[in-house]
């Protein structure tokens, strides 16, 4: 058993500094803390549960280093015009969330996709068919995804 602290506690619970120990509120007495405590502890494994993801970012990034789109070689122009047809075709059946381009000086050229798809395998298979992989112009991986926040759509131009 635990010696007793302030306001009957364990001391474990109690903090060093005084102030801290004073019971906040009148009629809140030292068993409510106490269920506050056990319903807080109770709750913290189904809040550390991970959300399902039905969201995947596809980083594609080329394998050749040099790669850009002012250097493109006559196959590379064919294949990323087949890759951009791709995107437009998961655009209109409502997979591609997103598409886009990221420069860095340190990285290079590389582009990212966010899918929506019910699992990684389903986000693996849309990346597997795009023809810029299946042509090995890029490489790719799968990362889980959620979108946090989204800017909503701007109202039509009348």
């Amino acid at each position: 058993m635990h010696r007793k602290g302030v306001h009957g506690w364990p001391e474990f619970f109690v903090h060093p500094d005084p102030k801290w120990n004073k019971n906040p509120r009148p009629g809140v007495g030292p068993s409510m803390h106490r269920l506050l405590m056990c319903l807080i502890l109770l709750a913290l494994p189904v809040l550390a549960q991970p959300v399902p993801v039905h969201q995947f970012l596809l980083r594609y990034e080329p394998v050749r280093k040099d790669f850009n789109l002012q250097n493109l070689s006559v196959d590379e122009h064919r294949i990323v015009s087949e890759h951009f047809a791709y995107l437009q075709s998961l655009q209109a059946d409502g997979k591609l969330m997103l598409a886009g381009q990221a420069f860095d000086a340190n990285r290079g050229f590389w582009g990212i996709l966010i899918v929506n798809t019910s699992d990684p395998e389903a986000a693996g298979a849309i990346m597997k068919a795009d023809p810029a992989i299946q042509q090995k112009i890029v490489r790719g991986e799968v990362i889980p995804f959620r979108t946090v926040l989204l800017r909503p759509p701007d109202p039509p131009a009348k």
